[in-house]
């Protein structure tokens, strides 16, 4: 007993001692000093690391009231202000030491919320906040906070937005690493009443001082990084100068599409789609034009992808929705079975409201839903290919038609085909121009016909100009055209007396 109590009493080992010991104990004495040697270096190492933590932080022993200042009322973690605070002191000390701001914000949150309500949605948002610490906390370069006793690695900002203070001093990129690693490997679904919720996370980084010095500025140049990463797919987290006079753009854009509905600016144009065999009217595709007052008239190249990124399209496709089916319910009392074709962008199909919104536009004008057509593009299926084929098949049930728009320029198209509920593709024009004089466009072309026949699809041409290209396609079994040949965009309003003109000069 003697020898034990000496053993632990002593912190740093003598060797003459440690040896002296193993010669007089028997065969497991020497097991039992490794042991505690383990444990003994163990708690040093922590309480250093808890000691360099104290220091780094300045902590102060914190009353109920300056918790709750300083911690987030829902989750419980460390808030802004108190990152705030720390970030006074460490800076104070190493104001030219080299960092990161990582932002992450978990997306679509809003539907989560609107199905499990307040209550569940809250345990949710601290389980995913839980599981980014988990990920976080192991990083040495990773600033730590009090909480709870212990120590957090994510700060929660409020909202659905949360926070990490990286060291860059020896890892340049460390942030962007751990931004990737934390959107690809947190986001399993959680278990809530023994349903499996889906959610996903965005990331983005601002450098101090790079990018800025103040935390406000840093987190602004973030938050774009992180616009930019999510809305236009691109590779890197991290913000650049570019990103600032997009920002200046989409804001003056935002403010001018605000009213542009309301001011009466956005038209809607229609192209005629012919059957090649017999000639007749069978559909129209819907063309939305932006009519500005300084800029002139936009085609939808010019404005919906930024109108997508900022989160307006929804809003814009619901405009374009019911004014389509106004001018279908006209062509019913007229006596015209002509179907529309409108188009949706990938953030449509992210709408959990879009179908029963549309059911209803068609039951209100007592309009068949086989008349409309939606066209999608192959990229409206890659941001959440699950939830977007959910509303697909949700549609398809509803009567409406779906059609693949530009098929033949992505690669995954053919894997597609199978499994989506489409009963259309559109060929896209660049296969078309030239047709009837390159053999190796035609036979390209041919083999993306054959392969929508086969799979019973109908086939629409775009972009048929000449006459010779019509014939050639009604020949490699094309079901329907559209272009230039047959009309250029006019008014929508303008259709049904369109299609009487186009009738009777059919039949002279």
């Amino acid at each position: 007993m003697k020898k034990v109590v000496l053993l632990i009493s002593v912190s740093a080992w003598p060797v003459y001692a440690l040896s002296h010991l193993v010669e007089q104990a028997n065969w497991l004495l020497p097991l039992l000093l490794i042991g505690v040697l383990v444990v003994a270096g163990l708690w040093q190492r922590s309480e250093r690391q808890r000691q360099k933590l104290q220091q780094q932080l300045d902590l102060q022993p914190l009353t109920p009231d300056s918790f709750r200042l300083l911690h987030d009322e829902i989750t419980g973690y460390p808030n802004k202000l108190a990152l705030e605070q720390q970030l006074e002191v460490l800076l104070r000390r190493q104001p030219s030491q080299h960092f990161s701001l990582l932002l992450l914000k978990i997306k679509d949150f809003e539907q989560i919320n609107k199905v499990l309500g307040h209550s569940n949605s809250n345990l949710l948002l601290t389980q995913i906040a839980s599981r980014i610490n988990q990920h976080l906390i192991s990083e040495p370069d990773v600033l730590q906070l009090e909480w709870q006793g212990q120590y957090a690695s994510v700060v929660h900002l409020g909202g659905v937005d949360f926070a990490a203070w990286v060291n860059a001093s020896r890892k340049q990129h460390l942030a962007e690493y751990l931004a990737q690693r934390i959107e690809h490997e947190v986001p399993e679904p959680l278990l809530i009443h023994g349903c499996g919720i889906e959610y996903r996370i965005a990331s983005g980084v601002a450098h101090y001082p790079q990018h800025g010095t103040l935390l406000n500025d840093l987190l602004d140049k973030a938050h774009q990084a992180l616009q930019q990463h999510l809305w236009r797919y691109s590779d890197t987290q991290v913000f650049s100068e570019e990103m600032q006079s997009y920002t200046d753009d989409k804001l003056t854009m935002m403010s001018q599409l605000s009213v542009a509905i309301s001011q009466r600016q956005l038209q809607l144009d229609v192209q005629p789609q012919i059957q090649l065999l017999d000639q007749q009217v069978l559909a129209a595709e819907v063309l939305l034009r932006w009519q500005h007052p300084e800029r002139g008239l936009l085609a939808p190249k010019d404005f919906l992808p930024l109108a997508e990124s900022i989160g307006m399209i929804y809003p814009l496709t619901q405009w374009v929705l019911q004014q389509s089916i106004q001018i279908m319910q006209q062509l019913k009392q007229d006596g015209f079975s002509i179907a529309l074709a409108v188009n949706l962008a990938s953030r449509d199909l992210m709408q959990v409201e879009l179908v029963e919104q549309l059911q209803q536009m068609l039951e209100d004008a007592d309009v068949d839903p086989k008349l409309l057509i939606l066209e999608i593009k192959e990229d409206a299926l890659l941001i959440e290919p699950g939830k977007a084929l959910n509303v697909l098949n949700r549609l398809n049930q509803l009567g409406v038609q779906l059609a693949l728009d530009d098929f033949g320029t992505g690669f995954s198209s053919l894997g597609y085909l199978r499994q989506l509920p489409i009963q259309q593709v559109k060929v896209d024009c660049s296969f078309i121009a030239g047709l009837h004089r390159s053999d190796t466009q035609a036979a390209v072309t041919g083999a993306i016909l054959d392969v929508a026949r086969n799979l019973q699809l109908t086939v629409v041409a775009e972009g048929i100009e000449e006459q010779a290209v019509a014939d050639k396609l009604k020949l490699m079994g094309c079901h329907r055209g559209q272009g230039f040949l047959y009309s250029r965009p006019f008014a929508l309003h303008g259709l049904p007396a369109w299609i009487k003109q186009y009738q009777y000069h059919q039949k002279r």
